[in-house]
C-alpha cells in the first residue's frame, strides 16, 4: 500500500516540474513512511510514497523503471496473483531483480501492454504507467475501486493522486466547494466519483485511461452490468444445489484469505465479533498461528468487544481490545475528516482510526477486514426489505410492465425495488427527489431489474438487484473510508471478500441462498457455522455502536460557524437547527461533520484545535 501522485503537462514543449510533485507528495507522507521518490522527463512527472509490505528491500523502490528504462510505474496496492504472472513472464524470457509484485506488474504492462494486462490482475490497485516507447500515460483502478485515484484538469496540467489533498497542494489547483456535490451530500449518500471540491473527481472503478498528446481515451474494463452472465444467473435460480453452493463458497473464501496473507511485514485481522470479520480471522488463524485480532471498544454502552473476545477464544485467535473513550473519539473525529478530505461518513470512523493507530503502534502494517460480504451475499436489511416488498404485494405482477417482469401497460412503470404505493406520498416524494438529485444511481437499479427478466420470481430479482446496485454505489464509499482512515495510520487494509473469483461467485448467487427462511446472508452464515458459535453467526449486525452521548453537545460548534455562512442560514435558523440536533443523532453527526470539514479546509484550523472545540462543547 502506498501513495501516488503525478502531473501530465498538456502544452507541447512544457516540462513537468518535479518540485511540484514533491510538494504534492508531502501531503501524503502517511501513505508511505518507508520511502519515496520522484521521476520526471519531458511533460510527465511521477511521485511515490512507499509502505513496504512485499519485498522490503530497495528492489521495490518506486517510481520503478523497466529493465530497458522505457517504462515507468508508480503504483498503490497489491496484486495477489503476481506469482502466477511472474511465472508466465519468466517463461517468456523476462528476468527479475527482486521479489515484489510491483516489478511483476511493471514487467507485465511493459511486455504485454496495459489493455491485455489490466483485466488479468487479481488484487487492489491504482497506478500510473508511462510507456516512453510511444509517449502514452496509462491510469488504472481495480474492479470495484478498493484503491483510490483522483484526477483534476487545470487546463494546463492533468493532475492525479491517491488523495484529494495532494491535488489541492498543486499551485494551479484552486480550492473551491462543489455546490452540487455538497447538496447531494445532504440529500443522498455521495456518489463513488464525487468529491466536495470543484474540478476534482474520483476516477471510476474498473477503468483505464490512456493519456496522449491527442487527449484521453477512457475505457471501462469491468462493470457490474456487463460482467453479469444473465443466462448463468437465471440457471442458478432455476436449479439450486445448496450443498454445492456452500462448499464452493467455503473453498473460494479460504483460498482468498490465503492469498491475502502474502506479506513480508506483520499482519493482523479486524475481529469485531460479527460473522464477516470473525470468519476471515478464523481462516487467517488456520494459516498463521501467530495471527492476532483487533476490536474497538467503547467503555460505555453495548460495544463489540465482549463478543469479539468470545469469538477469539473459540477460534484460538487472541483479541486486542482498543478502548475508545469519549474524549479520544471526539479528538479523532477531525483527524478522520482531514484524512477523508470530506465529512466523516459513518460514526464508526473515529473508532476505526483508533484501531489502525493501535495496529501501527504494535508494528502491524496489514489488517484483514470483512468488507464486501454484505453487498455480495445479501446481508443488509434493505436487501431483505426489497424481497419482502415484492413478496407481500402479489398483485404487482398485474401492474408492472413486461420489461420489469409483469404483464400490464408501461404507463404503470414503477421503481423496481420499491413497489408502487409503498410508503405513500412521502415515499414517492423522496424517490422523485433522489431521482432528480442523482439520476445516475437511481436508474442503475432500474436497468439491472429490466435486464434480469429471466429471473421469474420478482422478489428474488429485487433481492439480487439490490445487492448488485450496492456493489456499484454503497460499497464505493465504504472502501473509500477504509482506505483513507487506515492509511492515516500507515496501515494497509485488505478485503478478502473482494477477490476476483469471490466477486464473480457472489454476483451469480441466486436469491434463495442469499435470503432463506428470513435469514439474510444464508450461504455465508451456513459456512460460518463450521467455525463460529451459532449465536454469533445469527446475531444482529451491530456495526460499531457509538453511544448517543458521545456526540451530545457537539452541535454547538455550528453556532457562529462556517456551515451557516455556506448555506446562508440566519442566526435564528441556525439556533433552531442546533436545538433539533440535540435529539437527532444522525443529523448531528452529518452537520457537525460538515462544520469540521469547512473549518479544516477553509478556516485553516488544525485538527487539534477543532478536536479541543468538540471536547469543550461536549462537556
Amino acid at each position: 500500500m502506498c501513495g501516488i501522485v503525478g502531473v501530465w503537462r498538456q502544452r507541447d514543449g512544457e516540462r513537468a516540474d518535479p518540485a511540484l510533485v514533491d510538494r504534492m507528495l508531502a501531503t501524503i507522507l502517511h501513505r508511505g513512511p518507508d520511502g519515496g521518490g520522484v521521476w520526471s522527463e519531458g511533460r510527465v512527472a511521477l511521485g511515490h510514497r512507499r509502505l513496504s509490505i512485499i519485498d522490503l528491500s530497495a528492489a521495490g523502490h518506486q517510481p520503478m523503471l523497466s529493465s530497458d528504462r522505457h517504462g515507468v510505474l508508480t503504483y498503490n496496492g497489491e496484486i495477489y496473483n503476481y506469482p502466477e504472472l511472474r511465472l508466465q513472464l519468466e517463461k517468456e524470457g523476462v528476468a527479475f531483480v527482486g521479489t515484489s509484485d510491483t516489478e511483476v506488474l511493471l514487467a507485465a504492462l511493459h511486455s504485454w501492454g496495459p489493455e491485455r494486462t489490466i483485466p488479468l490482475l487479481n488484487g487492489m490497485f491504482a497506478f500510473a504507467y508511462l510507456d516512453l516507447r510511444c509517449g502514452a500515460l496509462w491510469l488504472a483502478r481495480d474492479r470495484l475501486g478498493i484503491k483510490p485515484l483522483y484526477v483534476a484538469d487545470t487546463g494546463e496540467d492533468l493532475l492525479f493522486a491517491s488523495e484529494v489533498k495532494a491535488i489541492l497542494a498543486h499551485p494551479r489547483m484552486v480550492k473551491r466547494v462543489d455546490e452540487a456535490a455538497l447538496s447531494r451530500a445532504f440529500l443522498v449518500t455521495r456518489r463513488s466519483h464525487d468529491t466536495l471540491f470543484a474540478g476534482i473527481t474520483g476516477m471510476p472503478s474498473g477503468c483505464w485511461w490512456k493519456v496522449t498528446c491527442d487527449g484521453i481515451t477512457k475505457h471501462r474494463y469491468f462493470e457490474v452490468e456487463t460482467a453479469i452472465d444473465r443466462d448463468r444467473l437465471t440457471r442458478n435460480h432455476r436449479s439450486i444445489d445448496l450443498g454445492s453452493v456452500t462448499e464452493a463458497l467455503q473453498r473460494n473464501l479460504r483460498e482468498s484469505v490465503r492469498i491475502h496473507l502474502a506479506s513480508d511485514a506483520p499482519i493482523a485481522a479486524m475481529c469485531s465479533g460479527g460473522v464477516d470479520s470473525s470468519l476471515i480471522a478464523a481462516y487467517a488463524g488456520d494459516d498463521r498461528p501467530d495471527m492476532v485480532g483487533y476490536v474497538a471498544d467503547a467503555p460505555v454502552g453495548s460495544g463489540e468487544a465482549a463478543q469479539a473476545l468470545r469469538v477469539g477464544r473459540h477460534i484460538n485467535v487472541p483479541i486486542r481490545e482498543v478502548a475508545v473513550p469519549r474524549e479520544d473519539y471526539l479528538r479523532l473525529w477531525p483527524v478522520c475528516v482531514r484524512h477523508l478530505d470530506s465529512p466523516a461518513h459513518h460514526r464508526s470512523e473515529p473508532a476505526l482510526l483508533a484501531v489502525a493507530l493501535a495496529c501501527r503502534a504494535d508494528g502491524i502494517k496489514v489488517l484483514l477486514t470483512g468488507e464486501g460480504a454484505d453487498e455480495l451475499f445479501g446481508g443488509y436489511p434493505w436487501h431483505a426489505a426489497a424481497h419482502r416488498s415484492w413478496r407481500d404485494w402479489p398483485w404487482l405482477s398485474a401492474v408492472v410492465p413486461r420489461s420489469l417482469g409483469g404483464r400490464a401497460s408501461s404507463r404503470h412503470r414503477a421503481f423496481p425495488l420499491q413497489p408502487p404505493g409503498m410508503g405513500g406520498s412521502l415515499h414517492r416524494l423522496r424517490s422523485r427527489l433522489a431521482l432528480a438529485v442523482d439520476a445516475e444511481r437511481e436508474l442503475l437499479s432500474r436497468r439491472l431489474f429490466e435486464s434480469l427478466a429471466g429471473i421469474d420470481r420478482l422478489p428474488d430479482r429485487a433481492l439480487v438487484v439490490s445487492g448488485l446496485a450496492d456493489l456499484v454505489d454503497h460499497l464505493s464509499w465504504v472502501l473509500h473510508r477504509h482506505d483513507h482512515i487506515s492509511m492515516a495510520a500507515s496501515v494497509e487494509m485488505r478485503v478478502p471478500f473482494l477477490e476476483n473469483h469471490l466477486i464473480d461467485f457472489g454476483m451469480h448467487l441466486p436469491g434463495p441462498v442469499k435470503l432463506r427462511r428470513g435469514q439474510g446472508k444464508w450461504a455465508l452464515k451456513t459456512v460460518a457455522l463450521d467455525r463460529l458459535p451459532r449465536d454469533v453467526v445469527h446475531a444482529r449486525k451491530k456495526g460499531f455502536p457509538i453511544p448517543h452521548a458521545y456526540t451530545d453537545g457537539t452541535e454547538r460548534i455550528l453556532l457562529n460557524g462556517l456551515l451557516a455562512d455556506q448555506l446562508q442560514w440566519s442566526t435564528a435558523t441556525t439556533r433552531l437547527l442546533v436545538d433539533d440536533m440535540r435529539h437527532d443523532l444522525d443529523l448531528r453527526f452529518l452537520m457537525v461533520g460538515m462544520e469540521i470539514w469547512l473549518q479544516l479546509l477553509f478556516g485553516n484550523e488544525t485538527t487539534d484545535a477543532v478536536g479541543e472545540k468538540l471536547v469543550a462543547h461536549a462537556r
